[in-house]
């Protein structure tokens, strides 16, 4: 029975297996991985049947998958958390991401501002997603000023890569674009 225990106990401590997580391009790849975390701080991964480690999560994002983290007990959610512990424990050069200021701005803020602020990350997000599918032929939105033209004319193209023909709005919001872009720099030059 020792035995048993100290077989099983090395399979669970040994370095992860390559089949230890689904591959990019499974079919599990589109569904998130659901993690149960246990009370002794022990994931498990239902869709593989084992226990998986911090590394393990990490190596299963940063290959495409998404992971759903729930507690065992409650059910609730805590993905958010343990990716902010991967963050924090595997890759603290990332959090220079963060400005400091930043920080004590979240700290600081109330719900109509977390708010805010939620959906502030969610729309940056969908612009890195952009600029990571389009890589150098997005150059040009490397100014935030473009961002912003880039998603009112819902990136000025269609599948082709053809301009796509500006709507009589799109027009409107496009110059009141150039007139905002001149006044920030009149502005800037009153400030210098």
């Amino acid at each position: 029975m020792q035995q048993a225990n100290n077989g099983e106990a090395a399979r669970n401590s040994s370095p992860p297996r390559e089949s230890s997580h689904p591959k990019r391009g499974s079919a599990m790849s589109d569904d998130p991985i659901q993690i149960k975390r246990y009370p002794n701080r022990r994931f498990y991964a239902k869709q593989t049947s084992k226990y998986v480690t911090l590394q393990e999560i990490e190596e299963m994002v940063r290959e495409g998958h998404t992971v759903e983290i729930r507690d065992s007990r409650s059910g609730e959610s805590m993905t958010r958390a343990v990716l902010a512990q991967i963050i924090l424990d595997r890759q603290p050069e990332k959090m220079s991401l963060f400005p400091v200021d930043m920080l004590h701005y979240i700290l600081r803020s109330n719900d109509v501002m977390i708010g805010f602020l939620r959906d502030y990350f969610r729309h940056s997000l969908t612009y890195l997603d952009y600029l990571q599918k389009h890589g150098s032929t997005a150059k040009e939105l490397a100014n935030p000023m473009h961002w912003v033209k880039a998603w009112l004319s819902g990136f000025g193209s269609s599948q082709t890569g053809e301009k796509a023909a500006p709507t009589d709005r799109e027009a409107v919001l496009e110059d009141r674009i150039e007139q905002l872009e001149a006044r920030i720099r009149q502005i800037e030059a009153q400030n210098e």
